[in-house]
């Protein structure tokens, strides 16, 4: 019987390694699990646009007897993403022995990779609340009548009632506690990994989460109120390395994000090197389905 040498089990490692990968950062972030998605088989570059259409709006007309219908031709728009996040995480182990025959000792280090990872594409997500129009002043607490408001701003906007999130700063959420009525309704729901960690209940047509990447500014975070629609979060694939370039890739997705795996032997340092990246745009979709909510940063 042959023996299982380096090759047999080096083949197999990039996939361990992505699957590892992609549920830790599926585990880990919150913004980009709540937003539109868009996802694709299709190998891409920085750099590169995805178009989101929207279909044309269509209007009710009344039909008189022996008439015929009226016909219409609605004109199609589009929202352009660009794909112009490359993010990258990068470590080598030394001991090549000990990489292939322990893979919990890459899981360690994958677990701290992508916790980065997943708080730059939140971050990212967050960072479009300056696009929005419509905010709402919750500087002196945030309280009932913010949400109401935010409520009536979406409804105005004929946004659909399901899928709204309310995605809070820790200190608007430590004053979202306060609110008798919303911590009596609060209840559990099986919503997955951080993304049940960050939830913290239902209230006037909200799903609340906590996320520490929020973005503050001049002393107030930018919570954002927003229904699914309003944002986009687009991945694609990256391509693959040359054949005969020495590395060995894997690319995978999960719930609407892919990643790349590389993994290759460096002669330099005598090691394994890893690399996971991503390749992501974000932007804003809708801006009457998206409300910043101001509330005051404590320091």
């Amino acid at each position: 019987m042959a023996n299982l040498t380096s090759t047999e089990f080096s083949n197999a490692i990039p996939t361990i390694v992505a699957a590892q990968a992609l549920g830790y950062l599926k585990a880990n972030t919150v913004l980009a699990r709540l937003v539109a998605r868009d996802w694709d088989n299709e190998v891409a570059n920085y750099g590169q646009t995805v178009d989101i259409p929207f279909t044309g709006a269509l209007s009710v007309n009344d039909k008189t007897e022996n008439a015929v219908v009226t016909l219409q031709t609605p004109s199609d728009t589009k929202k352009s993403v660009t794909l112009n996040k490359h993010k990258e995480v990068s470590f080598l182990i030394e001991d090549y022995a000990k990489a292939l025959a322990r893979p919990d000792y890459l899981a360690q280090y994958i677990t701290d990779a992508m916790a980065k990872v997943a708080e730059e594409v939140d971050g990212d997500i967050a960072a479009l609340y300056s696009g929005f129009s419509q905010s709402v002043d919750a500087t002196a607490g945030l309280g009932e009548d913010n949400f109401r408001e935010a409520r009536r701003l979406l409804n105005s906007a004929k946004a659909p009632l399901a899928q709204r999130v309310a995605a809070l700063h820790e200190d608007a959420e430590y004053e979202f506690l306060g609110i008798e009525r919303a911590v009596s309704r609060d209840f559990a729901e099986s919503l997955g990994a951080a993304a049940a960690n960050a939830f913290t209940g239902r209230f006037v047509g909200f799903d609340v989460f906590l996320d520490q990447k929020i973005a503050t500014a001049g002393g107030e975070a930018k919570n954002l109120f927003f229904q699914r629609n309003a944002i986009a979060l687009a991945t694609r694939p990256l391509p693959p390395a040359p054949v005969g370039a020495g590395v060995i890739q894997r690319v995978m997705n999960e719930d609407g994000m892919g990643l790349r795996v590389t993994m290759s032997y460096s002669a330099n340092y005598l090691g394994v090197q890893i690399t996971i990246d991503v390749l992501y745009g974000v932007a804003e979709l809708r801006d009457n389905h998206g409300v910043v909510v101001r509330t005051t940063e404590i320091v």
